[in-house]
């Protein structure tokens, strides 16, 4: 104030003030508050710092001017109030609607302000003060709240999503007393939209159908499709000459002043808040800010209303489905063949189809109380209880089969598949009582046939066994009986010719036996490392002289691997088998090949069972007659042949099979009528060291004589065992007898010292022979151990293979191989 021109204003300087004027104004200056004073003929304006706010652009022209100069707007309003408060009357008004003019434009705002009288010392009315508050913010956000609680009400509850649309246009129109408010949605292509939802107040006609929005030009679509409201208050004048097209549409549409507000959803526009006047119009800040927040909240309405319709179509879709579907399982329970059953993890069932009933002849009341337990049969019990606690673990049972109880008493197999979920059991059964029956019948069946089969085989077997023995038995016999008649007349000069003769038919005797062993794989084998390529080697000569000059032996020894694990000698046996059935298939003369090969994890020929994966293959092949399939099929069978009686005994291929089986191996046949046989015989492949070849040199005689030794034999043959005590005390040793192991046992504690225990394996009394000889072995280390037997007990084999200083010798022998043994031993023991 102290630098304006107070000498050119109507107010003239401030010392010629009367002095309640300056007064007052002093007060005024130093107020934290807008506050004013005009006074003087034109009402000059006088006004402090916080007043200026409100004059805005207007100060500081207004200082001294005339208060109807500075707001013409108002004197309309304001007049008659001032002219009241210069009659002495002190005016107070509360949120006065004003629209004010300023920074160029029209303004609508909200004014609480009070008009006092200045008297001079006479009492005389001088001019006037006032102060002022803006409350243009605090009412429009009360309206703005108010109208927006109104809309809530109106809204709520409302599910047509075009009903929701119409109601917040009508409400808004309403408030802001408009021609026309309305939603326009964009489609999908961005390029076409539809009016609706439409309220007018009968100066504008409603809006239906589609529209492009080319039509209402480039501008204004660019603006909202941005995000941002497009406000024109006057039509024509803003955009006759930026954007002719859009003025024309809007023309068309008899709008000149318009709001659009944007609703974007992930970046698209997909409605408009369309507010339209039929003639220019000033829209104030409270204007555009609600149309603007109505915009949001109408559109968030209708989506919601949209997607609670949606939702309940959805719902009675569903329910539709839900129904239809159960009705179509309710068909299927009632109609399923399978037993179909709900239970609870604590073993009740709560529904059974009918399925369930028939067969087992409870109601499903029945079935429902009482526990799955009280119909199982009393031998599943702890089963199904085992069973139910997996169940309740959330594990599914599948193929269980239980005996259930049926109503007549009986039991039905019921097969199940048990499903747990949120403790609940799902269950799928089927009755296979039948099934079990027939496969009970086919059980017995089978064990009838097997026993058949078994009794054949061992008809078979006996059979030839008592042939081939009693002609032996007559050979030995016959023999016997002549040399008693000779000896008996005193003729000795035929003697041993008769005991050799006997002799012989006993080594045959042995023969056979050893070979039915090896056919029922208890043959006592020897097995080490041995060189397959090396053996077929060694062999060759002899077999050239068995099948003579007429048939071509061709040797082809391709193993790299060369060493598996068997007894040299029954290969050797099992090779000259073939050698000789090959030489009987080839009357004529052929062709006779010895091959070896390798055969590894790629190859799949190998039969299930094999547990070793490298193996190599022996094969003997000839080029005689061959064999048919059913033949083929029966030459591993004991005692089988097809070559004239007399010439076979039919346990050749018999003993090859059986000392292969025992050896872990395997052994197969390829043949065919007129062109040949191949036997192949395959053994696991040994990585072990082969064993050191024996010295050239012979070994020295021991010197010196021979020592006794005290020696415990034990035989349950007492013919044997005497035989044998006789010849060992012959030879100068001590012999103690035993029957069996307990005697033994007994024996032993009487004899100071043992050097050598004989025993059979095969002992009566609980306790065999290799369990004796440990026993012996456990308290005296030192003493030696001949075990003889007449076939390899499953007591020798569950234990291995003997001790290397316990020998084993295999009935029957001859006693001067049995006493050469034991020289060995004794020339051990010398050493």
């Amino acid at each position: 104030m102290a630098h304006h021109d107070w000498a050119a204003s109507v107010l003239g300087v401030p010392d010629a003030w009367p002095a309640a004027i300056r007064t007052v104004v002093r007060l005024m200056l130093d107020a934290k508050h807008a506050m004013f004073v005009f006074w003087g003929p034109q009402l000059g304006l006088v006004y402090n710092q916080p007043y200026a706010q409100f004059l805005q652009d207007k100060h500081p022209r207004a200082l001294g001017r005339p208060f109807r100069d500075t707001w013409p707007e108002l004197w309309p309003q304001l007049g008659p109030l001032i002219e009241r408060a210069l009659a002495g009357e002190s005016i107070y008004i509360e949120d006065m609607p004003l629209v004010m003019f300023r920074n160029g434009r029209h303004e609508q705002t909200w004014f609480t302000f009070s008009y006092s009288p200045i008297y001079d010392d006479g009492g005389a009315i001088v001019g006037l003060y006032g102060t002022g508050t803006d409350t243009t913010r605090r009412v429009t956000t009360e309206r703005r709240l108010a109208f927006q609680l109104r809309m809530a009400d109106q809204l709520r509850g409302l599910a047509d999503p075009l009903e929701v649309a119409r109601r917040g246009s009508r409400l808004l129109g309403e408030e802001l007393g408009v021609g026309r408010v309305l939603f326009g949605e964009i489609l999908e292509d961005g390029a076409h939209g539809i009016f609706h939802s439409n309220h007018t107040d009968g100066s504008l006609d409603e809006l239906h159908g589609m529209f492009d929005t080319d039509n209402f030009g480039a501008s204004l679509f660019a603006t909202l499709r941005s995000g941002r409201t497009s406000v024109h208050k006057d039509i024509d004048a803003e955009l006759g000459t930026t954007d002719p097209q859009a003025a024309r549409q809007f023309r068309a549409l008899d709008t000149r002043a318009e709001i659009s507000v944007p609703v974007l959803r992930e970046g698209r526009l997909t409605s408009i808040l369309i507010v339209n006047d039929r003639a220019p119009r000033i829209w104030t800040p409270y204007e555009i800010e609600l149309v603007e927040d109505m915009a949001e909240r109408t559109w968030n309405a209708v989506e919601r209303a949209r997607a609670e319709a949606a939702l309940h179509q959805a719902n009675h879709r569903l329910e539709d489905l839900l129904s239809q579907r159960t009705a179509e399982r309710d068909r299927l329970w009632d109609m399923a063949q399978e037993i179909l059953a709900i239970a609870t993890t604590e073993g009740y069932f709560l529904n059974c189809n009918p399925a369930m009933t028939e067969t087992l002849g409870w109601t499903e009341r029945e079935l429902q109380v009482v526990p799955f337990a009280g119909f199982a049969h009393p031998d599943q019990i702890d089963e199904l209880a085992g069973v139910m606690a997996q169940l309740a673990a959330g594990k599914t049972v599948t193929r269980y089969e239980i005996r259930t109880r049926h109503r007549d008493g009986s039991y039905r197999w019921l097969s199940w598949t048990v499903v747990p979920r949120a403790r609940l059991l799902y269950m799928a059964g089927r009755d296979v009582t039948e099934e079990k029956q027939g496969q009970e019948a086919l059980r017995q069946a089978e064990d009838a046939l097997r026993q058949a089969q078994k009794m054949e085989a061992i008809g078979q077997l006996t059979g030839g066994i008592a042939h081939d023995f009693n002609n032996m038995l007559g050979t030995i016999v016959g023999n016997i009986e002549l040399a008693r008649f000779h000896l008996k007349a005193g003729r000795a000069d035929n003697l041993y010719r008769y005991l050799d003769g006997a002799s012989q038919s006993a080594n045959r005797a042995a023969t056979l036996t050893h070979r039915l062993l090896a056919f029922a794989r208890r043959q006592t084998l020897d097995p080490k490392p041995t060189d397959v390529n090396q053996l077929v080697t060694s062999m060759n000569e002899m077999i050239a002289r068995t099948v003579g000059p007429a048939i071509a032996i061709d040797l082809e020894l391709e193993s790299a691997w060369r060493v598996t694990s068997c007894d040299p000698n029954q290969l050797e046996n099992a090779l000259l088998n073939l050698a000789i059935n090959a030489r009987d298939a080839m009357p004529g003369g052929g062709r006779l090949l010895i091959s070896t090969c390798d055969l590894g994890r790629e190859l799949p020929q190998h039969p299930a069972g094999l547990a070793a994966a490298e193996f190599i293959r022996i094969s003997v092949s000839d080029t005689g007659t061959g064999m048919d399939a059913d033949t083929a099929a029966r030459a591993f069978d004991p005692f089988f042949t097809t070559k004239p009686l007399g010439q076979g005994t039919g346990l050749g291929l018999s003993m090859v099979f059986g000392f292969v089986s025992q050896s872990n191996g395997h052994v197969s046949l390829d043949s065919a009528p007129g062109c040949g046989t191949s036997v192949h015989i395959d053994l696991a492949r040994c990585t072990d060291a082969l064993p050191a070849a024996p010295d050239a040199a012979p070994a020295a005689e021991p010197s010196g004589t021979p020592r006794s030794m005290t020696i415990l034999l034990v035989d349950d043959e007492a013919a044997l065992r005497q035989v044998l005590a006789e010849v060992l005390r012959g030879a100068g040793h001590t012999v103690f007898e035993a029957g069996d192991a307990a005697t033994a046992l007994a024996k032993l504690r009487h004899i100071d010292r043992v050097d050598l225990l004989v025993t059979d394996i095969g002992l009566p009394g609980g306790v065999n022979g290799r369990q004796l000889a440990d026993t012996v072995r456990g308290d005296s280390p030192a003493t030696r151990v001949l075990l003889i037997t007449g076939y390899a007990e499953s007591s020798v084999l569950d234990k291995g293979a003997p001790a290397p200083d316990m020998g084993l010798l295999t009935k029957p022998f001859a006693l001067k191989d049995f006493m050469a043994r034991v020289a060995a031993i004794v020339a051990g023991l010398q050493d």
